[in-house]
């Protein structure tokens, strides 16, 4: 996933994913499940694309719909949803939040 960036590939499955790795399907369901504890596909590929997008909300001045498609995300309402869900703000507050704090730093 952080090499190859599978993550980023919209509409990505988990029979698309365990196809590329040449793994079963149930394989690597147990594989996410339990080995690297994550609740099911789904949360196991938000982790990858949010870690990707709020790196890049701090560092890069794209409008976040630009970063939330190249991060694997159909649409800015399925990612502002994952966002809010998993950092308790919307990406354009956590942009806010970032540039306060490298202005406090600065």
């Amino acid at each position: 996933m952080t090499e190859a960036h599978a993550y980023r590939r919209e509409g990505l499955t988990l029979a698309a994913l365990a196809a590329d790795l040449a793994l079963g399907e149930a394989a690597l369901r147990s594989l996410i499940n339990q080995q690297l504890g994550y609740r099911n596909f789904n949360d196991f590929l938000h982790h990858y694309r949010l870690q990707e997008a709020a790196a890049r909300l701090t560092t890069e001045e794209l409008p976040i719909l630009s970063i939330a498609l190249e991060c694997g995300y159909g649409s800015i309402g399925p990612f502002n949803r994952a966002f809010r869900q998993r950092f308790g703000m919307t990406p354009t507050e956590y942009r806010a939040g970032a540039r306060v704090a490298q202005q406090n730093t600065s």
